[in-house]
């Protein structure tokens, strides 16, 4: 009651109420395989004409394949693609790459994108969760 008071009384003054920032949460992704998440890549990007050098890793052997119709980049027993949405560049894996050897392909990716001047952010979705985007 005394907390209700005190809200009450801070309010007639004039005193604006701000939500309380919060740590992050910490999620543990070591266990994570390419059924759990998915990438997205987020920024001012333009198509680029030398696609295959920038969007592939610099560390990794890649190589590209058609599957289904489908582009694939495959790095040893591994693979990922891509598919442009309204909010960015989707990146999706197979099913039994580790979360940490596809980060290391994504963070790559951010790192050659904005090398060529543009400004790239690397987004890890849960896919387990349900996103919007404005």
């Amino acid at each position: 009651m005394r907390l209700f008071k005190f809200i009450k009384n801070k309010l007639r003054l004039g005193a604006v109420l701000k939500p309380v920032d919060h740590p992050p949460i910490i999620i543990d992704r070591t266990s994570w395989t390419g059924q759990d998440f998915e990438f997205l890549i987020i920024g001012d990007i333009n198509l680029f004409s030398d696609f295959d050098k920038i969007m592939t890793p610099n560390s990794i052997e890649w190589r590209k394949i058609i599957k289904n119709g489908w582009q694939y980049y495959q790095v040893g027993q591994d693979e990922f693609s891509y598919s442009f949405e309204e909010p960015g560049i989707q990146m999706t894996f197979n099913k039994e790459i580790s979360f940490s050897k596809a980060k290391i392909i994504g963070d790559e990716v951010i790192n050659n994108i904005n090398e060529t001047g543009q400004k790239a952010e690397l987004l890890v979705l849960d896919k387990k969760q349900v996103y919007g985007f404005d």
